[in-house]
């Protein structure tokens, strides 16, 4: 996939990826992955960007079933609304905020989940124990943790540079006049937004999951009656460490690896979610994998004619084709430029038509 500007990344560690296959396996009696398939560092990028994706490892047959991922392994605006902690904010923000509410409440659940991950994590390596207490007995249990461990949190993982990622000055400088500016404007003025309203919602869940709660009132202490208490900003309006970079990374999460599936609500509406696995898949206008959805939600993934072994498999994002989807709005939505491994900066550079409209030869 494309990069901003060339660099040189380590491999993310195998067996993050191994835990994923292990959990989606475990997680439902109805997944299924097949032995012939495999992950590997991917043919577009590979170690050099930190990119993966998935391979035969032997020949595969037309129509071979490569894949099974039940609805209830994927990440849907379900999770949002069932969540114990922000699930009935989740679901008022959802009917306030009405068409498009969706990708932010998604964007939400999957910050929050991943900032108490993290706060798990810290804790282990301070030495206590998964059932220590209520906090780590809760923080033992995020129903995604395998998952959310191998997703572009940061720019750079997964060979991910989507421009929600970029420096303000890095977008001025690079795309202004460009076809892709006014979209990369956009959508970081909306995340920037979302995450203000975020904050008053899953704030006080990681908060409480720190024990900043208990500080704040220490921190509080005695006073004589006469002393004037020092004014300071409410613990609600004040951002929550790390929450920026959570809902970012939410967002270009959600952005660039989920696709419109069958509700399953036999109202013939579709819902965005978020596929583990499948979404590993490096695009491709001419993929190799053909798909379908069950009637219980579940999606399939079989062979489109035959694949030899060591072939990378590729799914289609969107229609290369499109008129609704042009390269730069490739870009701003996916982060990367399809069939284009060249950092994006040398593009810019050069005013490719990619970016910059041409101007008729007089």
């Amino acid at each position: 996939k494309t990069q901003l500007f060339a660099t040189e990344a380590d491999a993310p560690p195998r067996n993050k990826y191994d835990n994923l296959i292990q959990w989606l396996l475990s997680s439902n009696g109805n997944s299924y992955i097949s032995p012939k398939v495999k992950i590997l560092p991917s043919t577009r990028g590979g170690l050099a960007t930190g990119g993966y994706g998935m391979f035969a490892n032997e020949d595969l047959p037309e129509g071979e079933l490569l894949l099974r991922i039940p609805r209830d392994c994927c990440v849907t605006i379900d999770d949002a609304l069932n969540d114990m902690e922000c699930g009935p904010a989740f679901q008022k923000l959802l009917e306030q905020a009405g068409s498009g509410a969706d990708t932010v409440v998604i964007a939400g659940y999957l910050a929050k989940e991943y900032l108490l991950l993290k706060e798990y994590d810290r804790r282990l390596k301070a030495g206590e124990k998964p059932d220590g207490d209520a906090v780590m007995r809760r923080l033992s249990k995020i129903k995604f943790a395998p998952y959310l461990r191998t997703l572009p949190w940061e720019r750079g993982v997964n060979a991910q540079e989507h421009v929600l990622f970029w420096e303000d000055e890095d977008v001025d400088a690079l795309l202004k006049g460009s076809l892709a500016y006014a979209d990369a404007v956009d959508t970081r003025s909306t995340v920037k937004y979302a995450t203000t309203i975020l904050n008053g919602i899953i704030g006080p869940v990681i908060r409480k999951a720190r024990g900043e709660e208990e500080k704040v009132e220490e921190a509080g202490g005695f006073r004589f009656p006469w002393q004037e208490e020092e004014e300071k900003p409410s613990d609600e309006d004040e951002i929550v460490d790390g929450l920026e970079d959570a809902v970012r990374g939410a967002f270009v999460i959600n952005l660039s690896r989920a696709f419109a599936a069958p509700s399953g609500a036999d109202d013939g509406k579709e819902e965005d979610r978020l596929e583990p696995v499948l979404d590993m898949l490096q695009h491709s206008n001419t993929p190799n994998i053909k798909q379908k959805y069950t009637d219980d939600g579940s999606i399939e993934i079989m062979a489109r004619g035959g694949i030899k072994s060591g072939e990378e498999l590729f799914n289609k994002y969107k229609g290369e084709e499109d008129i609704n989807m042009p390269y730069h709005k490739f870009f701003t939505r996916f982060g990367f430029v399809p069939g284009v491994t060249e950092p994006v900066a040398n593009l810019i550079a050069e005013r490719s038509s990619i970016f910059f409209p041409q101007r008729a030869a007089v």
